[in-house]
């Protein structure tokens, strides 16, 4: 197993044991909250109401928010912050500004991901002071593990704001029971959530080498905020009982702004919530007319199509156009320009959060990510022939988020002409792939999802592209669903050599006769032992590799570690997957 989820896993197990040691039982408790046990998933949670079920979605199936939100306060994406500032700065936190999005300060991250990154390690460390002993911060960050999901599962994003809670004091001044408290009465008097609304998740945190118990706030099926208790340094442990307390400890909260502000109006998804005047200037430029009834069936259970957790795309979809008394077909296509104006509203403003703090769409590092999600705003623009300038949604944008980052107008001439050069750039691509395509089409070749990948990165053509061009005439072409997040792992890939590159080619020849590998990491993610068949066990360049019908192991993706661990008397030396099959390098 991997050793930041064994020591989560040890952690969850060790504070479940003794909870008044690592969470503020007797402030939950005064609070009129009780500990209880979901019947569904295990875990240990916290509510004023007895019940059966946690709260978490995978637990209540959907988001019963949605049209119908406990929340008396409806905010504005930039309304949020502000309240919460007011609300928290009277309780003794200082406001900071956000750190820069483009993470210039990490050599491990191209871009800010969470409130507490700018203050690790050497705050979180206890090397360097903070800015002050209670902080709050309205820090945007970049994620793109989740591009092919945006604007369909209508809570993904490329872009998004963690407003981070942090107290950073010395082991015998650190006060858990205020600041739980302080979250809990922003959500209940200022949100205006009712108490009985709320349920608070016994959990456990791992991140930056450090770690702790935490607790996650829901209501109605949505994680609304988690805060982290950081208590321990496990950068050399290989268990629980290895972690040494830090010299501080540290309070790490963080909520999803777009979450609160989702949650307060009940809205069909995050983007109408967060972004309307964006919003409306694309529906009112595309004049699209969807079947606006369908759809809002459609975004209360839209959150299974998460290709994260799905096997089966196409299945999946299926499922959900049977729930709605559908097809598959019909579904798909209502849905796909509302996803695309969706799209084309999260990513201007994430390019336009990169593009002001000096990144550059490119074909290297972080600045893949950047060309791709312009590329794919592009590319809807160009199927629905919609009339719709990047820049003048940007605009829209910055003025929106100006309450809350005002400096986000002060670049926009020299976004123009970044805009303007890569669109240049876009309009000469297009003219040359039509000839490309038809050579495809000339060769008759049935293409792999390798064969995308490398039509997008050296040729920039989409498969949607091909798709379109072969139904032409008459050719059924089937496309990969997640194709902009396997281009990510081949540039990932990349990074890491060509000879790393050059033998997982040789992987695929291997298993390319095998079935998809069951993964019970999915099913149970803590589970440590079971067994399995072994399909293939075979050596390529002296290595040893084993194939089993079902594992345990979660293979290196998304930035996260391969587990670690044994099979039989193998030792796992890192885990692969090609393609649907999961590969085991043993030793």
């Amino acid at each position: 197993m991997n050793i930041a989820k064994k020591i989560k896993k040890q952690i969850i197990e060790e504070a479940s044991s003794h909870p008044e040691k690592y969470f503020p039982v007797k402030t939950l408790e005064e609070m009129g909250f009780k500990r209880q046990a979901c019947t569904k998933c295990g875990c240990r949670f916290w509510s004023t109401q007895e019940r059966k079920i946690c709260g978490d979605t995978s637990c209540t199936g959907d988001y019963d928010f949605i049209g119908n939100t406990p929340a008396k306060v409806s905010m504005e994406f930039p309304e949020v912050y502000l309240k919460w500032r007011e609300y928290i700065e009277k309780r003794g936190y200082l406001h900071v500004n956000r750190f820069p999005i483009v993470a210039r300060w990490r050599d491990d991250l191209d871009f800010n991901i969470a409130s507490v990154i700018g203050f690790q390690p050497y705050v979180t460390k206890g090397e360097v002071a903070p800015p002050a002993e209670l902080v709050s911060i309205p820090q945007n960050c970049l994620r793109f593990g989740d591009v092919d999901n945006v604007g369909f599962t209508g809570r993904h994003g490329t872009g998004f704001t963690m407003i981070g809670q942090l107290a950073f004091k010395k082991p015998q001044e650190y006060e858990q029971a205020k600041y739980v408290k302080d979250l809990l009465e922003w959500f209940t008097e200022i949100v205006k959530i009712p108490k009985e609304e709320l349920q608070i998740h016994e959990d456990a945190w791992v991140g930056g080498g450090d770690c702790g118990p935490s607790m996650e706030f829901f209501s109605r099926g949505l994680e609304l905020a988690n805060q982290v208790y950081m208590w321990f340094d496990m950068s050399d442990a290989q268990d629980i009982k290895d972690l040494k307390e830090l010299k501080i400890k540290v309070l790490d909260m963080g909520m999803g702004q777009e979450r609160v502000c989702w949650f307060s109006k009940g809205s069909l998804n995050q983007y109408e919530a967060t972004m309307p005047q964006v919003i409306a200037h694309l529906k009112e430029q595309t004049k699209i007319s969807p079947n606006w009834n369908l759809y809002n069936k459609f975004s209360k259970i839209a959150g299974v199509l998460n290709l994260d957790e799905v096997d089966d795309i196409e299945k999946a979809w299926e499922d959900v156009a049977k729930e709605l008394d559908t097809n598959k077909e019909t579904l798909q296509n209502e849905v796909d320009q509302i996803a695309g104006i969706y799209k084309i509203a999260d990513h201007t403003r994430s390019l336009l959060y990169a593009l002001t703090d000096g990144a550059l769409p490119s074909n290297v590092k972080g600045g893949y990510n950047l060309r791709i999600i312009l590329r794919v705003a592009l590319d809807y623009i160009h199927k629905y022939n919609w009339d719709i300038d990047l820049f003048t949604c940007m605009q829209l944008h910055a003025k929106e988020l100006a309450p809350l980052y005002p400096d986000l107008q002060n670049e926009l001439g020299g976004i123009k002409k970044i805009l303007d050069m890569e669109k240049v750039k876009y309009q000469n691509h297009k003219e040359k792939v039509e000839n490309k395509i038809q050579q495809l089409l000339k060769k008759n070749k049935e293409l792999s999802n390798d064969d995308f990948i490398e039509l997008y990165i050296s040729e920039g053509i989409t498969p949607q592209e091909i798709k379109v061009s072969f139904e032409k005439v008459g050719k059924k072409l089937i496309v990969p669903a997640n194709f902009f997040t396997l281009v990510t792992q081949r540039f990932e890939e990349q990074k890491q050599g060509q000879g790393q590159a050059t033998e997982k080619n040789l992987l695929k020849e291997a298993v390319a006769d095998l079935p998809p590998t069951q993964a019970l990491y999915y099913e149970n993610s803590y589970e440590s032992k079971g067994q399995a068949k072994i399909l293939k066990n075979f050596e390529i360049k002296g290595k040893r590799y084993v194939v089993l019908d079902k594992t345990l192991f979660y293979p290196t993706a998304g930035g996260q570690l391969h587990d670690k661990g044994k099979l039989g008397n193998w030792e796992v030396k890192d885990v692969i997957k090609v393609g649907k099959v999961i590969v085991h390098q043993v030793e």
